[in-house]
């Protein structure tokens, strides 16, 4: 017999994507990283250019390696 076990929003994340979702930052949302998903579409997903979303994820030390199921922070629109 299989017991069932649910988790919640952070678990399901860290089970799927191996990453932990970040803290909550006040003015930013926190994107989570598709397959297929760059830096530059993603900037223009959002509209907003490929250096903002870099100048708000510092961590990100080279645009050409983002990986499925990391985070990002994006500046929520007002």
């Amino acid at each position: 017999m299989t017991e069932n076990t649910e988790l919640n929003l952070n678990e399901l994340d860290e089970a799927v994507g191996g990453y932990k979702r970040p803290k909550e930052k006040a003015g930013f949302i926190i994107y989570q990283i598709q397959k297929g998903d760059t830096v530059t579409r993603i900037a223009e997903k959002f509209q907003f250019t490929k250096k903002d979303i870099l100048a708000w994820n510092p961590k990100i030390t080279n645009p050409s390696l983002i990986y499925a199921g990391d985070y990002l922070y994006i500046k929520e629109k007002k």
